[in-house]
């Protein structure tokens, strides 16, 4: 049975949660329709016409890319221009387009750790302090002999989740008080008069993308015709999310044993600094172009940077710093992801979804010679 492009957007939202993403960045349901019924989709890290031919050939519903088809806010979609002729495209063939960019960077488990698994880094963690504030704490009032039914239908639900802790909360007993008018049931007294009944006070956390099922699950479990609930914004940071990362290596590597690893994971080593017979054993990277994070990693005593697209000036700060850059292209690092996407959906949406990794997109870079 398909799915829905919103329902894979839901999964998405909930591994690689969008508000992970930067606030300059533009993630989710780029192009499409959210009601449309898909069962097949294509990765890829950027929508081009030969992955639009290549996801229409196939009959694919949706790409999901890393690179966003629509970055910057647009005024007209020209079919006549690159990006609105995959646009044009796209709804020709009734492709939605979903990307996955910043988020997925930042994400437990999203590119970034993707590549540290590649690498065998231990001890990791964020390079940059960047994950998004993204908690509510929810507060309500049950009877006390529901209290232990409402609290666990909301951790059910996925509220109650801390860090690798789970069914977390906060309980205290009280009196509340009430009084319904004419038109009022209440579950406990009678309308028109003031009661007081001993209630739990119940405390919990959640991610604000699943607040709508925890309302729901609060709503389906509680008795009162009226559930009191306050709502909190947090400014809790989820742990292990930002970007970037920094780990050590099980056993060191020289310089050019590490290039050498790179390669033989399928990066293109654009290029070194520093002295190819160093040992190296604490690793900074940054998936993308991440030229300008690299006074993080040098602060954080990394020996080594990994990124793409290194800048000139940053380069000679690192010299300076004494820490090593591998520089390389932004496909060959980005596309590693892609696997371990494709394994997640299909475990996920199991008989209903079929993903595929694009066979036809291309580098648009070469090496020389």
């Amino acid at each position: 049975m398909p799915v829905s492009v919103s329902k894979l957007v839901q999964f998405l939202d909930e591994r690689y949660p969008l508000a992970l993403a930067e606030e300059w960045d533009n993630v989710g349901l780029i192009t499409g329709d959210p009601g449309a019924s898909i069962d097949k989709i294509l990765l890829a890290l950027d929508v081009t016409l030969e992955v639009v031919e290549e996801a229409a050939s196939n009959r694919c519903g949706a790409i999901v890319t890393h690179h966003p088809l629509i970055f910057r806010a647009i005024k007209r979609i020209d079919q006549s221009t690159t990006q609105g002729g995959l646009v044009a495209s796209c709804f020709k063939h009734n492709i939605a387009t979903i990307a996955l960019h910043t988020n997925l960077d930042s994400a437990q488990g999203g590119l970034n750790d993707c590549v540290c698994d590649l690498l065998g880094l231990e001890k990791r963690k964020p390079l940059i302090d960047s994950g998004r504030n993204r908690y509510y704490k929810l507060v309500t009032f049950a009877p006390r002999e529901v209290a232990a039914k409402v609290r666990e239908a909301l951790c059910a639900a996925g509220s109650g989740e801390i860090g690798d802790y789970d069914n977390c909360s906060f309980n205290m007993d009280g009196t509340g008080t009430f009084r319904g008018n004419d038109k009022s049931n209440p579950a406990v007294g009678k309308a028109g008069k003031l009661e007081q009944t001993e209630e739990t006070r119940i405390e919990v956390v959640l991610r604000r993308e699943i607040f709508g099922r925890v309302y729901s699950a609060l709503l389906s479990a509680h008795p009162y015709e009226e559930v009191a609930y306050d709502l909190y914004p947090l400014e809790n940071r989820e742990k292990g999310t930002g970007l970037g990362r920094i780990g050590t290596l099980k056993k060191p590597l020289t310089l050019k044993a590490f290039c050498d690893r790179l390669t033989e994971l399928g990066m293109m080593v654009t290029r070194y600094l520093g002295d190819g017979s160093r040992q190296i054993k604490k690793v900074a990277l940054c998936t993308g172009a991440g030229s300008d994070f690299s006074m993080y990693a040098a602060s954080a005593g990394a020996d080594v940077y990994l990124t793409a697209e290194v800048k000139h000036h940053h380069a000679l700060d690192s010299a300076a710093r004494g820490m090593s850059i591998v520089e390389t292209d932004h496909f060959t690092l980005e596309r590693l992801v892609w696997p371990r996407v494709k394994e997640e959906l299909e475990q996920h949406f199991k008989g209903q979804l079929e993903a595929m990794v694009s066979k036809h997109e291309r580098n648009c870079w070469t090496r020389y010679p």
